[in-house]
């Protein structure tokens, strides 16, 4: 997906968080994804985000069979912040950026859990 249809996504998860009693005041656990072609480029990022950042971070395969081709995940989750609608529109493209830059892995998306 790309960084101008992440931050139209943005629009509509904030709206989505505030109907929800998110305020600029409260503080979220942002949940994190990525794509990645190859554990090695999976690896490098995950290594990034570990040492930039105090988020959680996760590396994780699926399928992989005879006939299909094992695909790579890097999740994860900040730690809880404030959060606006400027704010996740620079972390989306810091993150964005993150991923291309160390192993060129695709930025999928994000979620809170909103108690």
């Amino acid at each position: 997906m790309s960084l101008e249809n992440q931050l139209a996504m943005n629009r509509q998860t904030w709206q989505a968080l505030q109907q929800h009693g998110v305020t600029e005041q409260s503080k979220l656990r942002l949940d994190f994804f990525y794509i990645a072609s190859s554990e090695q480029q999976a690896n490098a990022l995950a290594s990034f985000l570990r040492d930039e950042t105090d988020y959680d971070v996760g590396v994780s395969s699926s399928g992989g069979g005879l006939l299909k081709k094992k695909t790579w995940a890097v999740n994860g989750s900040t730690q809880e912040t404030a959060i606006s609608l400027d704010i996740l529109d620079d972390w989306v493209r810091w993150m964005f950026a993150a991923g291309e830059a160390n192993g060129g892995c695709e930025f999928d998306g994000w979620g809170a859990a909103v108690a």
